[in-house]
């Protein structure tokens, strides 16, 4: 299996990549008396009982730990602040909401930072690191969990809570009031959204709410006027370049990752991998793994903004800069900051994909680009 399209889904058992790792992080007591972002994390290994809990942080802004959005400087900067998070866990049954489970679920949806307390029964030395999920430091089994306050909640979420509302629109209801998708994946998460209720791994709950709310938007703008130019955006950060073009089409979305040679999970050989879907439904889990509907998201966000639909290229070029997963953060965000500059206007998708070469370390992608049908018989009609 290589590596770049596994990304750490022990696919091949182990990950010696992701074993390699060696970073500091901050050591963990024999009890916690430390302030939640907030946030909670729930694992899936062994699922349906998994290790769940609460996210503390030691030092610094409690809020800024787990608001993506906000995080800038470099890869060093991220894991540095991420390694002074714990993860305080105990092992639960996904469908059973006892007392532990229920704070857990108040820490998830709190509008705001807050103490909590528990007693640490043993410290696993082992750093979170994932292409998914965000990092963080040692995770710590933990008992006789404590709030040091009862936590204020949106009052939307509250009654979501406690309504019959099926997850999916749940969803779709808090991102229409404006809460970050990092939120609405928390409480997603926890149990807290759909009729059937159950906690939900963190990994699964952060592409659940990227794919649910794409695939809304898909069809709110299906019926929106096609743009009437050509138009590319740039975006840079963490060792990640985006370029995202938009051209006149109904819509279809099609997202290029290339991962040049010593990247994190391409050190040896370049990887170039490609995926695409149009106005239906997508059916298969994207090979591309959770940085496809990460990627997708802020795009559809933009066009239903302006009411339009367009066919879109996505290429995402990972540099040897980027030494250690963050999570598919990075690539929401980046997009998503991409979709906010002045973006460039060409005469045709040929001139806009030749300048694009000119943003990326490798050319290689646009072959694949040129073997998409309906892109062919768009840039012979160019």
């Amino acid at each position: 299996m290589i590596c770049a399209k596994c990304k750490g889904n022990l696919v091949c058992g182990r990950c010696k990549l992701l074993e390699s790792i060696n970073v500091a992080y901050l050591p963990v007591k024999n009890k916690i008396e430390d302030p939640t972002p907030p946030s909670i994390f729930i694992g899936r290994i062994g699922y349906p009982k998994v290790f769940a809990g609460p996210l503390v942080v030691f030092s610094g802004n409690p809020e800024l730990y787990d608001n993506p959005s906000s995080w800038s400087g470099r890869v060093e900067d991220v894991l540095r602040m991420r390694m002074n998070v714990a993860r305080g866990v105990k092992r639960v049954d996904v469908k059973r909401f006892d007392e532990y489970v229920l704070k857990i679920q108040e820490i998830a949806a709190a509008k705001k930072y807050f103490d909590v307390e528990a007693d640490v029964k043993k410290v696993v030395k082992k750093p979170l690191f994932d292409e998914i999920v965000n990092p963080a430091g040692v995770s710590a089994r933990i008992e006789n969990l404590k709030l040091a306050e009862n936590p204020k909640l949106p009052g939307v979420v509250e009654k979501l809570w406690y309504d019959e509302v099926k997850a999916n629109e749940a969803v779709y209801k808090l991102f229409e009031r404006g809460f970050p998708t990092h939120y609405i994946q928390r409480v997603f998460s926890a149990g807290i959204l759909g009729v059937e209720k159950k906690l939900v791994p963190t990994r699964w709950s952060i592409t659940a709410v990227h794919d649910i709310l794409g695939e809304k938007i898909k069809e709110e703008i299906k019926d929106f006027d096609e743009i009437n130019d050509v138009s590319l955006f740039f975006y840079e950060h963490f060792g990640n370049r985006f370029v995202v073009i938009l051209y006149p089409s109904s819509y279809h979305f099609q997202l290029v990752e290339v991962w040049i040679e010593e990247s994190f999970w391409s050190p040896e050989r370049t990887w170039i991998g490609v995926d695409s879907e149009s106005r239906g439904k997508k059916k298969k889990y994207s090979e591309l793994s959770g940085g496809y509907y990460a990627a997708r998201l802020p795009v559809l966000e933009y066009l239903k903004e302006k009411r339009r639909q367009a066919g879109v290229i996505v290429v995402r070029e990972i540099t040897p800069e980027y030494k250690f997963p963050l999570g598919v953060w990075v690539v929401e965000e980046g997009i998503r900051k991409a979709m906010k500059t002045k973006p460039l206007k060409f005469e045709t998708l040929h001139e806009s994909l030749s300048y694009a070469e000119k943003l990326t370390l490798n050319k290689d992608w646009r072959k694949l680009i040129f073997k998409q049908t309906s892109l062919d018989r768009f840039l012979r009609s160019s």
